[in-house]
């Protein structure tokens, strides 16, 4: 009895150390881990990167043994993971009479199971293929093309070991080399036959996560360029901001940060442009510098009406100018939206909460980019046109919304664009006309926007 209680520790044990991944759920909570033996290595930013993505923890020990060949069992549970399909594969309920799988292993059942129903495993391919055994680069290609649907590429691209790829590994070879997701070697060659280490593992799931295809909790990611980094009593403070508005949040202890594949200090990154990782715990794991702010300077602005925004990369708005032109910008990513009414300076999502018809103000850069809005407080009034020479006269203070001063008379009212009450242009105005004037600005020093006739 003692021995076979011995037996079973060990096998448990066993099985912890040695399967990599299996003993948490993806996204699950997990200590800040600094791990021992990666330091130097080629793969340290994709391995990171990974850890905080969630999709391979490493080993309790603090080790992630980059050099180990990974199993062709361990490579199905991480691909799969990696391409989205974990939440879809954890609702598969085995019925308990149903007979044995075709092909038993000894952990991950769904994930294997599922794998060979989807033919992301071709039947050629399971003659040869071993769950204990370490995956060759050749296996590796097929088993992501085929669980990433990537079709052959119209171009082909040459190893210098192109004939020593067997037939049956060539087109997903092709396409996953295309797609930028595995890649050749530095001498030029692709090796199909070569085992796949830990390290070129995390290497392909850092691709596969860069170019969208693993699925985290979206409040786990944020964009922005960092403001400011400063030292709380509780860690490393990082203030974030975007288009969207301000954040900020705090450090894990071992955050890692990352341009142009070389590490920097926290401390360093204030005016980057960032994408970064959320732990479970909403502080930051992983943060990847994509560019440094340029800091060009505003050269001109103009005032239009708001009309629609597309998100993308830039975004791009869409605003009626006063010349009741339809004009296209793209906004900097780094650029500032403020609220005249509120006076907040980026602190909420002032883009998605702009109404069709306000009035912003643009500052634009030489190449016509925005680099800072405003969102205008304007102010109307409703009368009849006096006269009109130097300065538009109301025959009468109409009701506005301004109770103290109401301004009768307006310099520059041609500065404005004239409008019908449908919004359309109009040449003119003439005295008599019942108009509604929009404008901004201080007492005695207004200036008008649109003026409508109604």
């Amino acid at each position: 009895m003692r021995c076979f209680l011995k037996t079973l520790v060990l096998a448990v044990l066993a099985a912890v150390f040695l399967l990599p991944g299996t003993g948490w759920a993806m996204n699950s909570p997990a200590a800040e881990v600094d791990f021992t033996d990666i330091k130097g290595h080629w793969a340290k930013q994709a391995i990171e990167k990974v850890y905080a993505t969630g999709l391979d923890k490493g080993f309790p020990d603090h080790t992630f043994r980059p050099n180990q060949p990974v199993t062709g069992l361990e490579a199905v549970h991480l691909v799969l993971n990696g391409a989205g399909f974990s939440e879809q594969i954890a609702k598969i309920k085995r019925p308990r009479n149903a007979p044995p799988s075709a092909y038993p292993v000894p952990w991950g059942q769904n994930y294997m199971d599922f794998a060979v129903q989807q033919k992301f495993i071709p039947e050629d391919m399971l003659q040869s293929f071993r769950h204990d055994r370490p995956i060759n680069r050749g296996q590796l290609a097929v088993l992501l093309a085929r669980t990433l649907y990537l079709t052959g590429p119209g171009i082909a691209i040459s190893f210098t070991d192109s004939k020593d790829i067997p037939p049956e590994y060539h087109q997903a070879i092709q396409a996953v080399a295309v797609s930028g997701i595995l890649s050749g070697y530095r001498d030029g060659s692709f090796r199909p036959l070569g085992q796949v280490s830990r390290g070129e593992m995390a290497a392909v799931l850092g691709k596969l996560y860069d170019q969208g295809w693993v699925k985290i909790d979206s409040k786990r990611k944020v964009e922005g360029w960092v403001a400011a980094v400063s030292q709380g009593k509780n860690g490393i403070e990082i203030q974030l901001n975007s288009l969207k508005g301000t954040q900020k949040m705090m450090a894990t202890a071992n955050c890692k940060a990352y341009f142009m594949g070389q590490p920097m200090q926290l401390q360093q990154i204030v005016n980057y442009r960032v994408a970064g990782i959320l732990d479970t715990k909403r502080k930051l794991a992983y943060l990847e510098l994509l560019e440094r702010r340029n800091f060009s300077p505003v050269l001109r602005d103009t005032y239009a009406s708001y009309l629609r925004h597309a998100e993308g990369e830039p975004v791009l708005l869409t605003v009626k100018d006063l010349l009741c032109e339809e004009v296209d910008y793209p906004v900097a990513w780094d650029a500032e939206i403020v609220d005249e009414k509120s006076k907040s300076k980026t602190s909420k999502d002032l883009l998605k909460k702009l109404k069709s018809g306000q009035f912003i103000k643009l500052g634009l850069t030489s190449n016509g980019t925005i680099k800072s809005m405003t969102l205008l407080d304007v102010k109307n009034i409703t009368g009849q046109v006096d006269r009109i020479d130097r300065a538009l006269y109301l025959v009468k203070k109409g009701s506005g919304s301004s109770k103290k001063y109401v301004p009768d008379h307006f310099w520059g009212w041609d500065f404005g664009r004239l409008v019908d009450k449908e919004g359309e242009e109009i040449s003119s105005i003439r005295a008599g006309d019942k108009v509604k004037i929009f404008y901004i600005g201080e007492p005695f020093y207004e200036r008008v926007l649109e003026i409508q006739r109604l």
